[in-house]
């Protein structure tokens, strides 16, 4: 009796075993084929930003949800200008550059381009004046200081003050190009504006002021004129319609730390591009 219940023990363990050996052999092989979840890194350092003063607070904008992603990361976001950020990128004194205008062949030799958004340049005048148009010529005229009264344009008798933007501004750079194709303004009668907010006091001041400032500094005090008849608009500058549009662009370079890139994708991501819209650009994914 007792042999034949040892002998059923040994049949019981040796079945135990084998099912544990089996089901063993079962787990290894779904750890092998089931994919590893991985997740998002904990990153932890400083990207360093200087350039244009019209890209600066879009980038703030986008480091604030890129910093709920990435807590460990710190972000200091300077301006000074387009030609400040490009050569700040060239000579590694920063990570990423800003700037909004296109770069010339010698400005973008080793450096990489990332283009987030899409500014309209518009030009503004004081909620009073009312001239609602003008054209390219006659914008330009008055950059030249052809037409330096009002009265010539259909609006009040009144000397125009032209509000130019300094020399290192992307939005200047911009403009002198498409507007004065590269040529020197020389109203008659000009005020120099470092910043775009400066240039929204002086119209908002001024009934006699025109100034130009990026698509995202649009206020309800200043008055955007359409240029040869068509508004500036998100639609028209998708289509082309609008004729004063420029791209706002991150710049890196050979000396750019590799953390900078996870910025720039998150820039470029849904939810990057969101924030785009969100501050009033033109992103480059339309938004649904």
């Amino acid at each position: 009796m007792r042999l034949m219940n040892r002998k059923r023990l040994r049949i019981l363990s040796g079945l135990l075993i084998g099912l544990a050996l089996i089901t063993l052999a079962a787990c290894k092989r779904a750890s092998e084929t089931s994919p590893t979840p991985t997740a998002t890194p904990a990153l932890v350092g400083r990207i360093t930003f200087a350039g244009s003063t019209t890209v600066q607070p879009l980038a703030d904008k986008i480091g604030q949800a890129f910093r709920q992603k990435y807590p460990g990361v710190e972000l200091e976001i300077a301006a000074g200008g387009s030609v400040v950020g490009i050569q700040a990128v060239h000579d590694g004194a920063v990570d990423i550059g800003m700037a909004s205008r296109a770069l010339t062949p010698e400005e973008a030799e080793g450096i990489e381009q990332y283009q987030i958004a899409m500014d309209v340049i518009a030009v503004v005048v004081n909620q009073q004046n009312p001239v609602d148009s003008l054209t390219m010529e006659q914008l330009a005229a008055i950059y030249q200081g052809k037409i330096t009264n009002w009265k010539e344009l259909g609006g009040p008798d009144l000397p125009i003050l032209a509000v130019v933007r300094e020399q290192t501004s992307g939005t200047r750079g911009a403009f002198d190009e498409l507007v004065l194709h590269k040529q020197e303004p020389a109203p008659a009668n000009q005020k120099i504006a470092v910043a775009a907010s400066e240039v929204v006091a002086a119209v908002t001041e001024d009934p006699a002021a025109i100034g130009y400032v990026g698509f995202g500094h649009l206020e309800p005090a200043l008055k955007a004129l359409k240029i040869g008849g068509v508004p500036p608009t998100e639609e028209n500058a998708r289509t082309g319609a609008y004729p004063l549009v420029r791209p706002l662009l991150l710049l890196t370079g050979p000396l750019t730390q590799p953390i900078a890139k996870y910025y720039i994708d998150f820039a470029l991501s849904p939810e990057g591009q969101q924030v785009v819209t969100e501050a009033g650009w033109v992103a480059m994914v339309e938004q649904r």
